[in-house]
């Protein structure tokens, strides 16, 4: 009876440590990420922290994307051409904040050159929520892209708001 007794007890804090992810592990994971991010070279690596299910909406793009394949192609760092004009990294996080499975970040692209076009700098604001795995289920996007006339024209998020 005492070892029945025991594995369970055993059982319920493994299943109760799945549940309340390590707030450690979570902060790793989200410096990870944004160091990928930052340096732009491992696209692999970069997706990996997207769950399955994962969806990223861009409200200021207008992009709301459903699926991990949706995201992949959408921020594909193979599909043209990219050039850093700046530091070594293509991004630099100014704040953060992680609490409850979930990452609020702000800080700003460096300016860069994409299909031969200068861009940048521009600032940003993510959050990103994240499931028992630790893996990104969902993200929202606000980047003050410019020059603003190429960026406008996206679907109209506001439309979502319920009156």
């Amino acid at each position: 009876m005492k070892t029945l007794f025991i594995s369970l007890m055993v059982i319920i804090l493994c299943i109760s440590h799945k549940s309340y992810a390590n707030p450690k592990q979570l902060k790793l994971t989200v410096q990870e990420y944004f160091n990928t991010y930052a340096q732009r070279q491992d696209f692999k690596k970069f997706m990996s922290f997207y769950a399955k299910n994962a969806t990223l909406k861009d409200i200021i793009y207008g992009n709301d994307l459903r699926k991990k394949d949706e995201i992949q192609s959408f921020l594909n760092w193979h599909n043209g051409k990219f050039e850093r004009l700046g530091p070594e990294h293509i991004l630099t996080v100014t704040n953060q904040v992680i609490e409850n499975k979930k990452a609020i970040t702000e800080g700003y692209f460096h300016q860069f050159k994409f299909n031969g076009k200068t861009f940048g700098p521009w600032l940003f604001v993510m959050s990103l929520e994240f499931n028992e795995d630790n893996k990104i289920i969902k993200q929202t996007d606000w980047i003050n892209y410019t020059p603003r006339k190429d960026f406008l024209g996206g679907l109209n998020m506001n439309s979502e708001i319920k009156k």
